[in-house]
């Protein structure tokens, strides 16, 4: 409306200014008459007042125009600070089993509390009897021997070890030294031990200790005149290392015929 009331003043503005510029232009010079002269022009008068809005019609709305060519893309904005924390969706549903996978096994978990005893079933029929087997081989360790001389002895000195000659049987790894008549456990277990020791013609008494370790397991012994056979046995457990040997006091008689031996054997293993 401002626009259309100042278009106004200008006109009107421009009409008056054409109507001096006219009037001072000098009729035809051939005229004569004083009354068409004209002085020069006034000083214009003060615009008049601003007429009243027309009552224009609104034009109708022209056709939209063809979208423009697409922009080039902004700069990227900063980041936004970050939002409140949501609270916990919905559960839902299960999923759809998955594949058998193909990872090593984990690790073995901690063995569990031991379950009650259940209640005893009933007795089944009994089966058909299984095929004889093989007969398997003893698995038992072997350690046996028999020591003899054969010649008679007199030792140097009472209760010295007494020494053997020959070897009738040893069971093989068994550990048996001659020179000195003593046994060292190789396998440990329970063993018999015999001796059977013939004294001399000539002397006046014999006696015989079994020793172990250097102690006395069991004593034989005569005091007469004559030959005359000294023996005894003893069952004992001996350990790995354990050492047994026969001391004598007194002339002991021998000969190929094996009158004085020393006899050992493994009854079972400890």
């Amino acid at each position: 409306m401002k626009i259309t009331i100042a278009v106004a003043i200008v006109f009107v503005f421009m009409q008056v200014q054409f109507l001096v510029a006219t009037a001072a232009v000098s009729p035809d010079p051939g005229l004569t008459c004083n009354s068409c002269c004209q002085g020069p022009a006034g000083i214009p008068g003060i615009p008049g007042s601003n007429g009243n809005h027309g009552q224009g019609i609104v034009g109708q709305r022209g056709d939209a125009g063809s979208p423009g060519e697409v922009g080039q893309p902004g700069v990227k904005g900063d980041k936004g600070s970050d939002g409140l924390v949501g609270g916990p969706g919905a559960k839902g549903e299960h999923g759809l089993k998955g594949e058998q996978g193909v990872g090593l096994p984990g690790k073995q978990g901690p063995q569990g509390l031991p379950g009650m005893n259940g209640l005893k079933g009933e007795r089944g029929e009994p089966g058909q009897a299984g095929q004889t087997g093989e007969t398997g081989e003893c698995s038992m360790r072997r350690s046996a021997f028999t020591a003899v001389r054969n010649t008679s002895f007199n030792p140097p000195s009472n209760y010295d070890p007494l020494p053997f000659e020959e070897l009738l049987f040893s069971e093989e790894g068994t550990d048996f030294k001659l020179n000195n008549g003593t046994f060292t456990c190789n396998v440990p277990g329970v063993y018999v031990l015999m001796f059977s020791v013939r004294k001399s013609n000539s002397g006046p008494y014999l006696y015989v200790q079994l020793r172990k370790n250097g102690n006395i397991i069991v004593i034989g012994g005569v005091h007469a005149a004559g030959h005359q056979q000294v023996s005894n046995s003893a069952l004992i457990p001996l350990h790995y290392g354990d050492q047994v040997h026969l001391a004598v006091r007194g002339h002991v008689y021998s000969n190929s015929h094996h009158y004085t031996s020393f006899t050992g054997f493994l009854l079972y293993e400890i």
